[in-house]
């Protein structure tokens, strides 16, 4: 199933429903109200993952009744997705926590970090090392994770903030899972983990963590949907896809990921339990963002990051960017 959280164009209510017919939405109290009963535990996204695995089953028979049905329906309880509204489809997250398990990525873009960063006469041997740590063993993969800015969740559709103290945003496409009760895997979403890259640096030698580099506002989009596991046979075999507007087009690939999400949840399960809807995201999709392709985003960008069965999740630049701070990395022309 592809859960959705959304709102017409007729009304502000949030709503919880799923796609049927790859086109369509509708909204689980619409079914409901067809049956006359009522199922608390698909209220919201909040109570499908607090009352899983019960809820999945319920879902399910709802879905299967809606297609077969969906001549009862009238057009203001099933809406062409194009005419509704897509939210986060988690609104709520217990927590976000984000791992590095894309070896590539991470070489990749510590070297042009370092690159820009450090004019040493050992810069071509830190390069080298750095180069060397991050291969890919399936034998040598380290579970570190940081915590994200949960508040700063965007869903399909939104605008990025630019924060005036950059000068390089960048997007960085992932794969995140989903916890519902019980520590089970309720479901796969496409985050999108916005960065700064002109203050990364800063942020690492402080010791502490990302802070500036990825906590500002509307920085996390995840969507459009929340798909259940058993829409997707392997997690590690999905393909990439992101373009820009019509500037740019990057692919990749789930391949890369070092570990299974399944390996994942065991690992985080040795440090704390998480609570029904923590997103955890998996890593960046090597060569799919600018810090590896030295190809930066512009102001009034469509960002369209698609992941095969998982759909497309649309993020928009800001048309007027104001900085306000010069650039570690000097002034970009491109940008007035």
């Amino acid at each position: 199933m592809k859960l959705v959280t959304f709102k017409t164009k007729t009304s502000q209510e949030h709503l919880f429903g799923l796609v049927i017919n790859d086109n369509f939405v509708v909204s689980f109290a619409a079914i409901l109200k067809k049956q006359g009963r009522f199922v608390d535990s698909l209220e919201s996204m909040d109570s499908y993952l607090h009352y899983l695995p019960a809820s999945y089953d319920a879902a399910k028979e709802l879905m299967q009744y809606a297609v077969e049905q969906t001549h009862q329906f009238n057009e203001n309880e099933i809406c062409p997705i194009a005419e509704v509204k897509l939210l986060s489809p988690v609104p709520n997250p217990a927590a976000l926590i984000d791992f590095g398990l894309t070896p590539r990525h991470l070489r990749n873009a510590g070297v042009n970090l370092l690159q820009r960063e450090y004019t040493g006469p050992e810069r071509e041997e830190l390069k080298q090392k750095i180069a060397e740590k991050f291969q890919k063993d399936p034998d040598k993969v380290t579970f570190s994770y940081y915590k994200c800015n949960h508040n700063a969740l965007i869903g399909d559709g939104d605008t990025i903030h630019w924060p005036s103290y950059s000068s390089y945003l960048d997007i960085e496409p992932e794969l995140a899972m989903v916890t519902g009760k019980g520590n089970c895997i309720a479901g796969y979403v496409i985050f999108n983990d916005s960065t700064i890259r002109d203050v990364q640096w800063p942020d690492f030698l402080a010791m502490t963590g990302p802070t500036r580099c990825k906590d500002f506002d509307r920085s996390k989009g995840i969507g459009p949907f929340l798909v259940t596991p058993d829409e997707i046979d392997n997690p590690l075999s999905l393909e990439v896809d992101v373009r820009i507007g019509e500037r740019l087009h990057w692919k990749g690939s789930t391949s890369e990921y070092s570990a299974h999400p399944a390996k994942v949840m065991e690992e985080v399960l040795k440090v704390f339990t998480p609570l029904p809807g923590t997103i955890i995201g998996m890593g960046t999709i090597p060569d799919c963002c600018a810090i590896e392709t030295e190809q930066w985003l512009l102001p009034s960008d469509r960002i369209q990051i698609t992941f095969e069965k998982l759909g497309t999740l649309t993020q928009l630049v800001p048309d007027h960017v104001k900085i306000t701070e010069p650039s570690r990395w000097g002034k970009r022309n491109d940008i007035p």
